[in-house]
């Protein structure tokens, strides 16, 4: 196409906007209406991996290092553990700050404590794992390095904060696979009826040679529009009922001591899922409607 048809098949799609602003209205409605479902799909999985993240971070193993080891001896247990694959950080823990720790805990009974040093705990590392799927092999891997005398780990809650997190991916994948079709199907046929109320034209173009290409490019401007539209609508309104949904969100997570996360952090993130999707689903729709009128058509010139 040379530039001059190219601008004209362009301005076409924007006109189709317009005399068909019923539809349209229509189809924008229902694509914003997806892409606010899957925008806060998206921030609430995110929400959620960030408490699983802070409960997962407290989720440690304790290594506690056998009686009468060296300093020397202590490093070299350090630098063996953090050798491990799956190991974020280790971090020590001398046995006087556990005891100073032990008899604030007891508070009011920490009077039966008296008498004894903080010699009767060992000296111990606390250690914060990356992969909380690999949390038995790493507990396992532990237990075999030297200068170990026991370890203390809570392998059931590192299952469940795991399954929990693979749980709610699957959810999310599956929410937005639905929407997509779903959005896919109402664009094809949106798109659908404005081919149908415009067929006349479009037997005009074919009867005096005019190619697929050049009758399919209104179409798709046509749609990638309704996808931009559609995106940037979702975005503004996705900001608002985020803000009103972080009211109580702050209180649960300020219950686990963490902080809602901020939408600005992923507003480039979010338009980005937003204008893919729109744009995708309106380009795609309108090349599935369109090519399949264009079969249709060539199958009634060929019985004729």
């Amino acid at each position: 196409m040379k530039g001059a048809s190219l601008g004209y098949l362009t301005r076409e799609g924007f006109r189709n906007i317009w005399v068909n602003r019923l539809l349209t209205l229509a189809t924008v409605f229902v694509l914003v209406s997806c892409l606010v479902i899957v925008g806060s799909g998206t921030l609430i999985y995110l929400n959620i991996t960030t408490a699983l993240d802070l409960i997962g971070a407290q989720n440690v193993i304790m290594v506690f290092i056998e009686d009468g080891s060296s300093q020397e001896q202590m490093d070299a247990l350090k630098t063996q553990l953090l050798a491990l694959d799956n190991v974020a950080n280790v971090e020590f823990v001398a046995k006087e700050d556990a005891f100073e720790r032990q008899k604030a805990e007891y508070g009011e009974k920490a009077a039966l404590l008296d008498g004894l040093s903080a010699d009767i705990l060992p000296d111990a590392y606390k250690v914060t794992v990356k992969d909380l799927t690999a949390f038995d092999a790493t507990a396992s891997d532990i237990k075999g390095l030297e200068y170990v005398l026991q370890i203390r780990e809570n392998s059931e809650l590192a299952g469940k904060i795991a399954s929990i997190r693979n749980a709610v991916s699957y959810v999310c994948i599956g929410i937005v696979a639905v929407l997509f079709f779903v959005s896919l199907f109402i664009v094809s046929n949106t798109i659908r009826i404005t081919i149908f109320n415009r067929r006349l034209e479009i037997s005009i173009m074919k009867a005096v040679g005019a190619t697929n290409t050049f009758i399919r490019w209104p179409f798709i401007v046509e749609g990638v529009l309704l996808g931009v539209f559609s995106a940037v609508i979702a975005l503004g309104l996705q900001y608002a009922l985020y803000s009103v949904a972080c009211i109580w969100l702050s209180d649960i997570m300020a219950t686990i001591g963490g902080t809602v996360v901020a939408f600005a952090d992923y507003i480039v993130f979010v338009f980005a899922i937003f204008m893919f999707i729109g744009v995708f689903i309106g380009s795609f729709g309108s090349v599935i409607s369109l090519n399949k009128y264009l079969k249709e058509h060539n199958n009634v010139v060929e019985n004729d």
